[in-house]
């Protein structure tokens, strides 16, 4: 028998985990399952190791070989033989085809958002620098026609305004992209999990939840139509994203026992998340939500000014006023262009998004926590994995110190 060197991610209690040639084969058939649609990454696996199906100890100075059930590590990702559970294996599969299909649609719907977003800009510039033309020739020498063309022109501008300030394109395109892009770390995830030897991973039945709950939580927050359902663009209270399902909050937090775990679950790991998610919840996450809120305000009042312009340039040019409502149309114009340049609504969509990735990360945490010891992924991932989502050293403990400010460095 072959012996197996595990990671420095799984606890050793002195133990050496053995395999056999049979074993191993069925290790690596479970290993090679991905996602329909996802492309093999290549990337190094998290960690390599195998099922042990015997441990060797030593009782009375002699070396001992106990055999231990594989369903003690399976946690409902293989069947009895050490095989993976085909239905599940079928539920992942087609899971990871829902996931790029939303991924697909998302990033054409962004294109797509985004060419309008240019189409009317251009169009808006073109017909108010029209409109101002025709109001500076009528001043010039009055003619009832420049005077009705100048009026049409400016109240086509202003309508146009108008709906860019409702819809705001640039924002419906960064909306789309973002949903592209967190869709595709749901699959990156699904994956590296798949990737992962069994008795690492976090328990079956309650990863399989908490994607399908990540899942259609990212479907409410990017809704594909512009109606009826539709991200508020100018909403009272401003609030992080909903990345992924609400915490089963009827579920208490699970107190640590005073034994080791098997899976690197300590006090002193319990209390480094616990402090790493409180600083996320007091610091980042209002941070960004704040900042959200503030591009939003400045959103707002340009989205008010530029057609509030391009319409009291209509009424001045009706009134017999050319030359001043060339001037204001051309300031309507140069209001326009200025929220198109800043973006303030995609400006206010990516910190409303890097709100709801922290807030993400912290409820990651939470909902673990509140997960019994046996069913977690193994400690030393979710250490990792959460150190690298915030921006931190992977490795180095705790994530967060306690002079630290904030939890994140990522944005």
């Amino acid at each position: 028998m072959a012996t197996i060197t595990v990671s420095s991610l799984l606890n050793s209690d002195g133990h050496s985990l053995l395999l056999s040639r049979s074993s191993l084969t069925k290790l690596r058939a479970s290993s090679q399952h991905h996602g329909a649609h996802f492309r093999r990454s290549k990337r190094e696996k998290l960690i390599r190791v195998a099922l042990p199906t015997s441990v060797k100890k030593n009782v009375g100075g002699e070396d001992e070989f106990h055999e231990e059930c594989q369903a003690d590590f399976c946690k409902g990702w293989t069947d009895g033989n050490g095989m993976p559970a085909q239905r599940l294996v079928s539920q992942f599969d087609g899971l990871s085809v829902a996931i790029s299909d939303r991924v697909e649609m998302h990033s054409i719907l962004a294109q797509q958002r985004d060419n309008w977003n240019r189409l009317l800009h251009n169009t808006i510039t073109f017909t108010s620098v029209s409109a101002a033309v025709a109001s500076s020739l009528n001043g010039a020498a009055t003619a009832q026609g420049l005077q009705l063309v100048a009026i049409i022109l400016g109240t086509g501008a202003a309508a146009l305004m108008t709906l860019v300030s409702k819809f705001q394109p640039s924002q419906l395109a960064e909306e789309q992209r973002h949903a592209a892009r967190f869709f595709k770390r749901l699959g990156a995830e699904v994956e590296a999990t798949l990737d992962v030897d069994p008795r690492l991973r976090e328990e079956a039945s309650a990863y399989w939840e908490q994607s399908v709950g990540t899942l259609h939580a990212l479907d409410r927050a990017f809704p594909l139509p512009l109606t009826p359902i539709v991200v508020e663009k100018f909403p009272k209270h401003v609030c992080p994203s909903q990345l992924s399902g609400e915490l089963g909050l009827s579920r208490p937090e699970v107190e640590e026992s005073s034994q080791s775990p098997s899976n690197g679950w300590t006090s002193s790991v319990v209390e480094d998340l616990k402090h790493t998610a409180n600083l996320l919840h007091d610091s980042d996450v209002p941070e960004y939500v704040n900042l959200a809120n503030n591009a939003k305000i400045i959103n707002l009042i340009l989205s008010i000014v530029s057609p509030l312009l391009a319409t009291a340039g209509v009424a001045l040019n009706m009134a017999s006023c050319p030359s001043v409502a060339a001037a204001v149309t051309l300031g309507s114009l140069f209001a326009h262009t200025l929220a198109q340049a800043l973006q303030m609504g995609a400006v206010y969509e990516v910190y409303r998004n890097c709100a709801g990735y922290y807030a993400d990360v912290e409820k990651s945490i939470e909902r673990v926590l509140r997960l019994p010891v046996h069913q977690r992924q193994d400690a030393g991932i979710f250490l990792h994995k959460t150190s690298m989502l915030l921006g931190r050293t992977p490795g180095v403990t705790p994530i967060a110190g306690i002079s630290d400010k904030k939890a994140g460095t990522l944005f």
